[in-house]
């Protein structure tokens, strides 16, 4: 069996404080879990403050994956928990552990992850000699942990096991800087310094894909420039619902002859769900779970193209057949291809943000029925021609 030992804060937690430092968006232990399950491990030793409201959020986390948790205050409090056949996945209390490379390293049995001492001694890893530093990672045997005994009960768990394993000799396995350098293996810092991850970090997480959507590139900007990295569900709901909000809206409008009006709604509407999407992938991280019966973001873009269809039916004069036709057509037109198989013009065209801003502009000057068709017929065209995916 394969367990993780991870540390409590035993200060005031993080979810009675706000945000999480660094803005990580899910406290620090439950990102560790993510790491820890993507390592293998099936149980879960917490040290620390068996109160914090970490330690109630990992249990919960824990629970849902499956996870036997056992919590103890003290670093005596792991005597007995492992047996010889056992392994231990040890995380430094601070440690942001999202480097699937790391996962890697530690998938051929114990070791010990470590960095160059140059750099990451100045990033806030432990220094183990003058070249070589702790990673925050090691994988040891679990008959190791029954040297704690010899250590006061109030001593480090992680860094003495650290110890431990360096005069048990277990191998070293190198992590590449480039995981830290990137943002996806960091030690986040206390207070002023809470902002460790820092710019790389936020990098990783809102890159682009390189096909560049105008509402995903629109959101995006909005979080690296206010920095909003808040993934708790109300904040995630208030988008969510925020979106949907704005599509009853539009719908409303546009039956009531505010058809221009109704359209150009469907913009902040497409952005705010897109928001709500990728705060989700934010808090999931590269190895969080995502375990919902239902997607709303897939719901939601449901209910954008319906109320499009809808919108721009109600936009066209004259019977109803002839009205849902062409916006019908369009709509079957934008999902012939997926957006990475198109040209990048064509892709960006079929975004749902800009794609209602062009129709709102058309239904204001009389033109909805005539730019829905010649919209239409450019994914049917552009299709045709195959235009090759643009990196």
């Amino acid at each position: 069996m394969r367990a993780v030992l991870i540390a409590i804060p035993e200060r005031p937690g993080w979810l009675r404080e706000g945000p999480p430092p660094a803005q990580l968006g899910r406290p620090l232990p439950l990102r560790q879990l993510d790491f820890a399950l993507a390592c293998g491990c099936e149980s879960v030793l917490a040290v620390g403050d068996t109160g914090a409201p970490e330690a109630e959020a990992l249990q919960r986390e824990a629970r849902a994956a499956g996870m036997p948790l056992y919590i103890t205050p003290h670093a005596h409090g792991l005597l007995g928990q492992l047996g010889a056949s056992d392994e231990l996945l040890v995380l430094a209390a601070r440690l942001l552990p999202e480097a699937p490379a790391a996962v890697q390293a530690l998938a051929g049995g114990p070791g010990v992850l470590v960095l160059p001492a140059e750099s990451a001694v100045d990033a806030g890893f432990e220094r183990i000699d003058g070249q070589r530093a702790w990673a925050g990672a090691a994988l040891i045997p679990g008959s190791l942990v029954e040297h704690l005994a010899e250590l006061p009960r109030e001593s480090d768990p992680a860094a003495a096991l650290l110890r431990i394993a360096l005069q048990a000799r277990v191998p070293e396995r190198r992590l590449s800087v480039e995981a830290m350098e990137e943002g996806s293996w960091a030690v986040v810092a206390h207070g002023a310094a809470a902002s460790a991850p820092g710019e790389g970090w936020r990098r990783r997480q809102l890159e682009s894909d390189g096909r560049h959507a105008v509402t995903g590139g629109l959101a995006q900007a909005i979080l690296r420039r206010w920095g909003a990295m808040r993934t708790d569900g109300r904040t995630i709901a208030a988008f969510y619902a925020g979106a949907a909000l704005l599509l009853a809206a539009a719908v409303a409008l546009s039956w009531h002859g505010w058809q221009a009006v109704g359209l150009a709604l469907l913009a902040p509407a497409s952005l705010s769900a897109t928001l709500g999407a990728l705060l989700v992938r934010i808090g999931a991280g590269p190895f969080g779970r995502r375990r919902p019966r239902w997607k709303p973001e897939l719901v939601l873009a449901g209910a954008l193209d319906a109320a499009l269809l809808a919108c721009a039916a109600l936009a066209i004069e004259g019977e109803w057949l002839g009205r849902l036709f062409p916006p019908l057509v369009l709509l079957v037109a934008l999902h012939a291809r997926s957006a990475a198989e198109r040209p990048i013009w064509l892709a960006q065209l079929g975004d749902r943000l800009p794609l209602a801003l062009l129709l709102a502009l058309a239904t204001a000057l009389g033109l909805a029925e005539p730019v829905i068709m010649l919209a239409a017929l450019a994914f049917l065209l552009g299709d045709r021609q195959g235009g090759r995916p643009s990196g």
